[in-house]
């Protein structure tokens, strides 16, 4: 007996399932769900309405129970940003069904309902329900963060998510329009050429002598990863060679038999066309010029132009009227002859091109070359090279990220797989591979060890959803290839086959159209062709629209109709088109007043025309529709209109309205803001006002521009929009709804846009900007409420995923040339080359180019015709006109119409047979002859009674989102002389809740200086003890001359957030920073030397103690926090303030000032901030806050009596306060044993511009220690009512990348605030923290 070794058994059943894999690729299976292995590459063949989602949802399900997968580990991929909130959407469904199913069974001792999903009930028996019942909830927690991305979502994940695996740069912006990048490198590139004046002429005669034609030409090949091939002249010769020797009738063979037909009848050419003398001087020479051409092309196999003597002997008026034989004899080679001239010149085209196109080829390597420097000297990429980049990485020999992708995500399922292009599989290829390849790749020491790479590969699994039918992308990278490939080496094959959409008689008639033949005979014919077969699917009586069948009292119509028109009598296109959209009027005219839905209970419901759906193929199509039915009172919209609504006229009065409200002291402004229909004026008002010059109206309408100016400062733009909408507003155009509609969305998008564009000038700029040049992301006018109750109008490929009741593919016959650019042959091909077993990119004709490039799109048509039909729940209508190259049409191809009558392979005698067979459920409709019966419908339901919702709860009007800045804003103007709070109802707060999501205002020049010209802030320099030192600076250093202002402010302080003090490195950090700010290039090193200096300040008094000595670890930048606020009183704070105000007086010098009064006496909401930096140095914990204002041009100005002097002036100590009140209460939380007379150091506002390593006595730094009784009173007034803070958990507002301040394991916060990040990710200062306190 033999022994069977481990390593013999493996191998055994790897053969054995290579074998299984094998039998598997070559026979699909019907799809089980419960049975299907979770292993493996499975591909999923799901046709039209088959339940594709409903089965992936399931899928899902089966991997969280079974495979215990988390919603992170599950990867779901699709192709659109809408499919992913619908798969999301299906998911959360699904798992809310079968947390409740299994909340029932187990409530009903463990028992599942019988009648439940066969997968609910698999999944029940097979799993614990306690741990299936906490999977469940825990993936509807966690739903937020499932792994649901589009393609390019999913890369920009990787590249974020995992830079130092994937080895991208950490800086890399995604740019959506990189358009402008392009443009200008061909404007380099045709600079570059026109200096050779030979190589320009050549791009001018062929027209792409400027950089927007040359793009428009060869867009494609240039953002195109394919490297273009160009046709050597030797290649054009063998490719017309061969073009010559595959056609029949001028192929070597056919040569011979004409030549040997002139030798065999030699004797009958010369009786019948040398007869008399003249013919004798001439012809016999020709008759051997003939001869001989004819055999020298045919003993050679090359073929030549025939010479002038052989054409004259077949010239057709030599034997038009001969019946001897010799017109038979000649006729062949007069044509064969004619061919020959015609691909010799085509040939001599193409040769006249090479020139021309190695100045293409040349050109598309420089833009390429050019934009790719481009992008990454500005650090861009665009969403082709998220895929590109990716993919080129994960096939790289023993690279780190395969294995760690597929640990974060062992299983995936792809969705829409059949729109995959070579890039998108590659990845997947790589991350997930098959059996075979796995088996393969494995190592004796990978069997042996059975490694956790190996191991993990062979658990993974990679789900592939598609349908290969319904690949109708490929103007946007869609590759059908790439799922032909895909199915080869997949492991498992499954196909779908139930339809649960439509009707039976819907189902078996576009079964009988993509069969080829009727289904019955078993032989199908090969209609979408690359070896696409198709499975007729299988009817429910459990299909959505079998519930509700429609009756038609019509007699000749069936679930599919064959509508045609002008087939005995062709008319121009327009005219055809046009009448066809008549009868399509009347149909629809015909099936609203008479069609009607069956209901479950015996009632019917009529059609509406929301049933109804129109699908064409372009805008042409649509519009040709579109206005017959506008003429005959249907009303349509066309939801492929993708309308920009910066482009509507709304916008532009938007713009001219909102000029003149913010310019009002420009008359001109704001006589055209007057104009708008938001004002209301009647023509004749506008005359009176602008032209009469009516002063009392002109100061009235310029009193309400004023009062709308300052209600655009207080409450935002749009503020302004709604008030003008509901005060005043008249409509001057007839769609009332759709100029709504606009100005609404317009007043939300300029709402969004002001949070970055805040200051008003900057908006009107952005405005106008996206107005006159509207960036690719464009904001497209919103869908009114009233489209949901028209007829849809679409395009093909925009219905794809959707379904409609009844449908019109009213232009079934039309058929484009995809070889053809407009009238003229393309230059540029691209293909699919079957040898090289990729996609190939030509420049140049050939016949063989031509040729599979119009295969391609003829069979891609005929996959859109599938998806169009496939749109039909109840019925399907398809028109037939005799459009140009008709019966090359996808409809003309899969009926077998080819537009022969003799072997009735016309129009209407295929579709009489048609339809006269026994299960097509198909009709033939002549619609040359009809009557318009209906011109209108009454629509049966009631118009509801609409009423406005009643608000019946409280809102407080005084609770509000507050910050130090809002608080700032909020004091009385002026010196306060009196120390008590303003009560009562004299003063109210703003009608609208003040934010402030930003880092709190510093305040600048010119509120620096007071009426009189002095420097607030600023010591009486004579007045100091005298100074130890000479001042180590000037007043023209860059500290004191940097602008003075906001932006300087925030350069600094983005410098100092990013950079790491114990080892600054400036230029990586400021370089984009300071690029940004502006500044001069030979200013650059006098800032970084500015911020070293900074950091060896010493931290007075703390003389020891410099920035340069806190690590990372140590600090945390701009932690942002909230805390709430009830019935705060402002006199109990502003006691405190004056308290801490007096005792740093007397530990600085200097004066205190009284605190300043508020406009309201109560404060109900919450606090919102940020802190600039938080460190911890010898066990204490420090606020710290940058300052740049400027105070003079001396470090003494900076003394910190006078930094005193400017935080009392603007509320800087409030500000500290507040920020104390803060870290005390995390403190409070987060630190055991937390004592805030131990651990709270206190605070540090540090003003830069004064701070400098050789100063002693403290200028640029102010220091306070804030006492514990003093973090105790301002616990208490912030606290809820007048009661003490009782410090509760801190809210987690993000996961622990973004948040690690509300970490609780950690005795050091800040320590764990870095640790939180990865150990590659804490080399680098942190960005925004945040942290949250609540008191209930």
């Amino acid at each position: 007996m033999s022994n069977i070794t481990p390593s013999s058994a493996s191998d055994m059943a790897t053969q054995t399932q290579l074998e299984t894999n094998k039998k598997a690729n070559n026979d699909a299976q019907l799809l089980d769900v419960v049975a299907m292995p979770l292993k493996g590459r499975h591909l999923i063949e799901a046709s039209a309405g088959t339940g594709k989602t409903f089965n992936i949802t399931r899928l899902y399900l089966r991997l969280l129970l079974e495979k215990k997968l988390t919603v992170k580990e599950i990867l779901v991929m699709t192709f659109t940003k809408a499919a992913t909130e619908e798969i999301k959407g299906r998911i959360a469904k699904t798992l809310r069904e079968a947390f409740l199913i299994w909340q029932q069974a187990k409530e009903n001792d463990n028992q599942i309902d019988s009648n439940c999903d066969p997968v609910y009930q698999h999944l029940f028996t097979r799993c614990n329900t306690d741990e299936s019942m906490a999977l469940l909830k825990a993936a509807q927690l966690e739903l937020d963060e499932a792994s649901v991305f589009t393609i390019h979502g999913f890369c920009q994940h990787v590249i974020t998510q995992l830079a130092f695996n994937s080895g991208f740069a950490m800086s890399l912006n995604l740019g959506n329009d990189t358009s402008d990048l392009y443009l200008q490198a061909a404007e380099d590139y045709i600079r570059k050429v026109s200096k050779n004046e030979d190589d320009f002429r050549l791009l001018a005669e062929s027209g792409w002598h400027t950089p927007e034609r040359l793009l428009l030409e060869f867009n494609a090949s240039i953002k195109s990863t394919l490297t273009p091939l160009m046709l050597s002249e030797q290649d054009i010769e063998l490719a017309y060679q061969r073009q010559l020797d595959e056609s029949p009738h001028t192929s070597v063979a056919y040569v011979k038999t004409l030549s040997q037909s002139v030798e065999d009848n030699e004797g009958l050419l010369v009786e019948q066309l040398i007869k008399t003398p003249a013919h004798k001087k001439e012809r016999p020479q020709e008759l051997a010029a003939l001869k001989s051409w004819l055999r020298s092309c045919a003993d050679s196999g090359q073929y030549y132009l025939p010479p002038p003597e052989a054409e004259a002997f077949v010239k057709g008026t030599r034997y038009a009227r001969n019946s001897s034989g010799v017109k038979e004899i000649l006729t062949p080679i007069k044509e064969f002859a004619a061919a020959l001239k015609k691909v010799f010149g085509e040939k001599d085209k193409a040769l006249a091109k090479v020139p021309v196109f190695k100045l293409v080829v040349e050109a598309i390597a420089f833009i390429k070359g050019r934009v790719d420097k481009q992008k990454k000297q500005l650090g861009v990429i665009d969403f082709d090279d998220l895929i590109r980049m990716l993919a080129d990485e994960v096939v790289k020999p023993n690279n780190t990220l395969v294995p760690e992708l597929r640990k974060k995500f062992p299983v995936a399922l792809i969705d829409e797989f059949q729109d995959t292009d070579a890039k998108q599989y590659a990845i997947l290829d790589a991350v997930y591979p098959n059996a075979s390849s796995n088996s393969a790749s494995q190592t004796e020491t990978d069997l042996s060890n059975d490694n956790e790479e190996s191991a993990s590969a062979r658990v993974s699994a990679l789900l592939m959803i598609g349908d290969p039918k319904q690949a109708i992308y490929r103007f946007r990278g869609g590759d059908i290839f790439t799922y032909l490939k895909a199915g080869r080496q997949a492991d498992y094959r499954w196909v779908m086959n139930t339809n649960w959409r439509s009707v039976e008689g819907m189902v078996k008639a576009y079964n009988r159209l993509f069969y080829g033949a009727p289904v019955a005979s078993n032989t199908p014919t090969d209609v979408f062709g690359f070896d696409i077969k198709y499975n007729p699917v299988e009817f429910t009586p459990k299909a959505a629209a079998a519930k509700t069948p429609l009756r038609d009292p019509a007699a000749q119509r069936s679930a599919m109709n064959y509508v045609s028109l002008c087939l005995e009598e062709k008319e121009n296109t327009n005219i055809m088109r046009r009448k066809m959209a008549q009868w399509i009027a009347q149909e629809i005219y015909r099936l609203l007043n008479e069609a009607q839905f069956q209901l479950d209970n015996g009632e019917t419901k009529p059609v509406k025309p929301q049933d109804i759906a129109i699908l064409v193929k372009d805008r042409t199509e649509a519009g040709a529709i579109k206005n017959v039915l506008q003429q005959k009172g249907l009303a349509c919209v066309y939801l492929s209109d993708r309308s920009n609504l910066f482009a509507s006229a709304e916008a532009k009065d938007v713009l001219r309205l909102l000029n003149g409200i913010w310019h009002a002291n420009d008359t001109s402004n704001v006589s055209s803001s007057l104009a708008s229909p938001l004002w209301g004026y009647s023509p004749q008002t506008l005359i009176e006002l602008l032209y009469h010059e009516d002063d009392a109206m002109w100061d009235k309408a310029m009193d309400k521009v004023l009062s709308l100016r300052d209600m655009w400062l207080q409450k935002g733009c749009m503020s302004v929009l709604l008030h003008l909408m509901q005060d005043s507003y008249v409509p001057h155009a007839d769609n009332v709804e759709r100029a709504l509609t606009n100005y609404q969305h317009l007043a939300e998008v300029l709402e969004k846009a002001s949070t970055t564009h805040q200051r008003p000038e900057q908006l009107l700029d952005w405005l106008n900007k996206q107005i006159h040049k509207p960036e690719s992301d464009e904001e497209l006018t919103l869908r009114l409420e009233s489209d949901s109750q028209l007829i849809r109008l679409i395009t093909q490929h925009g219905s794809k995923g959707l379904e409609y009741p009844i449908v019109f593919v009213p232009y079934a016959t039309g058929y484009k040339d995809a070889s053809k650019n407009g009238k003229s042959t393309s230059q540029i091909f691209t293909f699919y080359d079957e040898d090289k077993q990729d996609l190939q990119m030509q420049l140049g004709q050939t016949a063989q180019a031509i040729a599979r490039v119009q295969r391609e799109s003829e069979a891609e048509d005929m996959r859109l015709a599938y998806v169009a039909v496939t749109r039909a729940a109840h019925r399907c209508y398809m028109g037939v006109i005799p459009l140009a190259n008709n019966e090359k049409s996808a409809l003309a191809r899969a009926l077998g119409v080819s537009g022969d009558e003799s072997t009735n392979r016309d129009w209407p005698s295929v579709l009489r047979r048609v339809a006269e067979e026994d299960e097509s459920h198909a009709s033939y409709i002549d619609g040359d002859e009809f009557e318009e019966i209906y011109s209108g419908f009454e629509q049966g339901d009631a118009i509801p009674q609409l009423t406005a919702l009643q608000f019946t709860g409280t809102a407080s009007e005084e609770w509000r989102l507050y910050s130090f800045s809002a608080m700032s804003r909020l004091t009385t103007v002026g010196s306060v002389k009196s120390t008590d709070t303003v009560e009562g109802a004299g003063q109210s707060l703003p009608s609208v809740p003040v934010l402030q999501t930003v880092r709190d205002e510093e305040v600048y020049a010119p509120d620096t200086l007071s009426t009189d010209g002095e420097i607030l802030g600023a010591i009486d320099v004579d007045s100091l003890a005298p100074l130890t030192q000479t001042s180590a600076v000037t007043k023209n250093d860059l500290r004191f001359t940097l602008e003075k202002g906001a932006s300087a402010g925030n350069l600094l302080h983005d410098i100092l957030e990013h950079s790491d003090f114990s080892a600054p490195v400036w230029e990586e950090t400021g370089k984009e920073l300071v690029n940004r700010f502006g500044l001069e290039e030979k200013h650059t090193p006098f800032l970084y030397e500015w911020l070293e200096e900074v950091l060896q300040t010493p931290l007075y008094p703390n003389m020891q103690l410099c920035m340069s000595d806190l690590t990372l670890e140590q600090t945390l930048r701009e932690a942002e926090f909230y805390f709430p606020m009830n019935d705060t009183q402002w006199k109990q704070l502003r006691e405190v303030l004056n308290t801490h105000r007096q005792s740093v007086a007397e530990t600085l010098g200097g004066e205190a000032e009284p605190a300043p009064q508020l406009i309201t006496a109560k404060l109900k909401g919450m606090m919102h901030g940020f802190i600039d930096l938080i460190f911890e140095h010898d066990g204490q914990f420090f606020v710290a806050d940058y300052k740049s204002t400027w105070l003079g041009d001396t470090l003494e100005s900076y003394m910190p009596s006078g930094l005193f002097h400017n935080n009392q002036h603007h509320l800087y100590d409030l500000q500290y306060l507040i920020y104390c009140l803060a870290l005390h209460r995390y403190l409070s939380n987060t630190l055991p044993d937390y004592d805030p007379d131990i651990h709270f150091g206190g605070v540090y506002y540090l003003y830069l511009r004064g701070m400098h390593p050789e100063n002693e006595q403290g200028e640029g730094v102010f220091y306070t220690h804030i006492p514990s009784s003093l973090l105790h009173q301002l616990d208490a007034i912030f606290a809820s009512k007048g009661t003490t803070h009782t410090p509760p958990d801190p809210l987690d507002n993000g996961d622990e990348n973004e948040a690690p301040l509300s970490e609780r394991d950690s005795a050091d916060p800040l320590q764990k605030g870095t640790n939180a990040n990865s150990s590659s990710e804490s080399q680098k200062p942190s960005g925004q923290q945040q942290f949250s306190f609540d008191d209930e």
